[in-house]
């Protein structure tokens, strides 16, 4: 988690092929959070935050269209689309 005010706060960001990349999402809620939280080992999540396009953050893009049941231990077991740049990449 990246910019907010404690480390189980911010934006989220993934760690894949050697870089941090942004994760996507127009549909973020509680759930995906949910997710976050628990690997973080921050507790429950309080609050899922969707900011406007131009405070997303630049640079590459790690994660797109993630959506989870909220019971998933990690992120990368919810359902979620690579950005096309990974799937070149592979």
């Amino acid at each position: 988690l990246v910019g907010g005010e404690s480390r189980c706060d911010g934006r989220v960001e993934i760690f894949q092929g050697g870089t941090w990349g942004r994760v996507l999402d127009d549909q973020w809620d509680l759930e995906e959070a949910s997710v976050v939280c628990r690997q973080l080992q921050c507790g429950e999540a309080e609050a899922a935050y969707n900011p406007p396009k131009p405070q997303r953050g630049t640079g590459p893009v790690g994660l797109r269209g993630v959506r989870c049941a909220g019971h998933e231990a990690r992120l990368t077991l919810c359902n979620t689309s690579l950005p096309e740049s990974a799937l070149v990449a592979g």
